[in-house]
């Protein structure tokens, strides 16, 4: 499996990004080999729709989950309609101490 984590740095140390589609990095961490790849969120700064097509770039990349602290309704709707499991985590956490829940 491998999820998305939202990422405020391109680090793992770096708390979750507070809001789904415009944080500035996405943490792809794979349950099973353990590999960990930073992306940069090329679409947080667009004007509208972001949720949309940042939803659409995660399934492009194989993600099967997303652990955020917040999602919007149509990204929300539409990582459902993709089968793309959605678990909102709070309080905010790091990087890490998210893969470390993922691994428990």
């Amino acid at each position: 499996m491998i999820a998305a984590i939202p990422a405020s740095e391109n680090r793992i140390e770096a708390e979750t990004g507070d809001r789904f589609a415009r944080c500035p990095y996405f943490c792809f961490y794979n349950t099973d080999t353990g590999d960990i790849e930073f992306r940069e969120n090329d679409m947080r700064d667009a004007s509208e729709g972001v949720g949309p097509q940042v939803v659409e770039f995660l399934a492009k990349n194989g993600i099967n989950e997303v652990y955020a602290s917040e999602v919007g309704p149509k990204a929300l709707s539409l990582l459902n309609k993709l089968n793309i499991k959605t678990t909102i985590i709070k309080p905010r956490l790091t990087v890490k101490q998210v893969i470390n829940m993922l691994n428990n």
